[in-house]
């Protein structure tokens, strides 16, 4: 089997050797010999690579570099996560710590086509307010809208890999028509500290908002 090592290795030289999402890498045998393995060591180095989304095997392309979305990665590390149990208070506080991170940022770097689009989704989720899970679905790409919006690909990729890790027994509670409509109230008045260029009355809100989940989860 393929050690540790020789994943490292082999990632580093496919990052030193500038491959590119699609560029072809060179065949088992030459990449054995480079590496000084056999050729049966190497094949599962590249099969490992392949389960995890980072080579791709194309018919009459051979196997090609792969860049893996933020979802899958995002995905690979919440299953992780969830094996060292790890529990929503610890995640929901990392949550906190992101979102009041990202404040200063999300006010800086809003331009007034984001937050149309903020305010749009938010305005979506109001309406969706009588079918309350699919409400919910919209909060959590309004949430995902702010990350993006702080211009931080790691510290979006962070906060998508947290966002997975709330347990839907914690869910019900925000499905229903007033909590729908509560959340839309908190997620206008973030979006009035962003017009206002607030970073510190957005954090009060990302705080409060963030902090009724823990709030659930105690009376669990």
């Amino acid at each position: 089997m393929a050690g540790i090592e020789l994943l490292r290795r082999f990632e580093n030289y496919l990052i030193r050797g500038k491959y590119r999402p699609g560029d072809r890498i060179p065949g088992e045998q030459e990449l054995a010999t480079h590496f000084g393995v056999s050729r049966g060591t190497m094949r599962e180095a590249i099969a490992c690579c392949v389960s995890r989304g980072l080579l791709e095997r194309r018919t009459s392309r051979g196997t090609v570099l792969r860049l893996p979305t933020s979802e899958e990665i995002a995905l690979d590390f919440s299953f992780q996560l969830r094996l060292l149990n790890c529990g929503v208070t610890e995640v929901n506080s990392c949550r906190k710590m992101l979102e009041s991170a990202i404040a200063p940022a999300v006010v800086q770097f809003a331009t007034p086509q984001r937050i149309d689009e903020l305010t749009s989704l938010n305005r979506q989720m109001l309406a969706a307010r009588s079918t309350p899970r699919q409400a919910d679905e919209i909060d959590l790409e309004f949430h995902r809208m702010l990350f993006d919006t702080a211009g931080n690909r790691l510290v979006k990729l962070f906060a998508e890999i947290v966002s997975l890790q709330f347990e839907e027994r914690l869910r019900p509670p925000f499905r229903d028509s007033d909590a729908v409509a509560f959340s839309a109230s908190e997620h206008q008045q973030m979006i009035d500290a962003i017009v206002a260029k607030k970073a510190e009355t957005l954090t009060e809100i990302l705080s409060r908002h963030t902090g009724r989940i823990t709030a659930q989860e105690h009376q669990e």
